[in-house]
């Protein structure tokens, strides 16, 4: 993929610009003694990602065993990188929305549940923290908003694309548009300084080649992986439909986890138990 092609193709596309909060998480990061106290500062200064940020992590999903009533004590509790990861995805999110809300609400709905479904699946297989798994399920697909608010016929694009089975999905982006949203995702999560790993699964997560590619991580390959088990379950439970990138990726996956098929009926059947999760996020 010839990403500098991509990145002249995407001009009068906006990237929003790293916050100055998730400049500060990043920071403290780097130190071996950070500074809590910064950090829930940062966050607090913002009353909606505060009170965002407060009712993530009370939920249900994240498994506080006692509530969090600040920014302060869910730093304590949950502690930086969780914090970091959540607020990050959570600021992503205001600067996505846009000023048109509602033509992105369904958007939004479907990435909240394949969130708390990342997160469920991270706890049952190997290679993803379930924080980290919560902000890949959230901004997968994160090149969409951005798209949408660039090209008129978008939508019109994202359905035909959902329904192709004899292409990639982002064959027919590309044929529509000379773009497609995993190379918008990516310069958006590169951007903001986010890590390799999920900016590269970002990147290549309708290219099921990636899991043959011995240049691309075991991690964001697990990333990658973790999203597509998480829609497809998402399509079962919730739309009744069959997910065409899951019929396209079943195998590969399934080969990478190393799961029979009575391992994905039993994680369908656990999502079950987080269903009444998902309006808590």
């Amino acid at each position: 993929m010839d990403i500098q092609v991509d990145q002249k193709l995407m001009q009068g596309l906006v990237i929003p610009p790293r916050p100055e909060v998730v400049t500060v998480l990043f920071e403290e990061m780097k130190h071996n003694e950070p500074d809590l106290v910064r950090v829930a500062k940062a966050i607090s200064a913002d009353v909606g990602l505060a009170g965002a940020m407060l009712k993530a992590v009370n939920s249900p999903v994240f498994g506080l065993t006692r509530k969090a009533k600040s920014v302060n004590q869910a730093v304590n509790l949950l502690g930086l990188r969780n914090v970091k990861n959540i607020a990050t995805s959570l600021v992503m999110r205001q600067a996505l929305y846009g000023a048109e809300p509602p033509m992105l609400q369904r958007f939004w709905d479907t990435a909240d549940k394949v969130a708390a479904l990342s997160i469920y699946l991270a706890r049952k297989l190997r290679g993803i923290p379930s924080d980290e798994a919560y902000t890949y399920g959230l901004f997968h697909d994160c090149g969409i908003p951005l798209l949408m608010g660039r090209f008129p016929n978008y939508r019109e694009v994202l359905l035909t694309a959902n329904q192709t089975a004899d292409r990639s999905f982002v064959a027919v982006e590309e044929e529509a548009l000379g773009t497609h949203h995993c190379v918008v995702g990516y310069f958006l999560a590169r951007s903001w300084g986010l890590g390799e790993d999920l900016c590269q699964a970002i990147l290549l997560h309708h290219d099921v080649s990636m899991f043959s590619d011995l240049d691309v991580s075991d991690t964001a390959r697990s990333f990658a992986g973790i999203g597509h088990i998480a829609a497809h379950i998402h399509h079962q439970l919730m739309r009744g439909t069959v997910d065409v990138e899951w019929l396209k990726f079943e195998e590969a996956i399934c080969r990478h986890f190393a799961l029979t098929e009575e391992d994905m009926l039993s994680l369908v059947d656990g999502a079950h138990d987080i269903e009444a999760q998902w309006s808590n996020l």
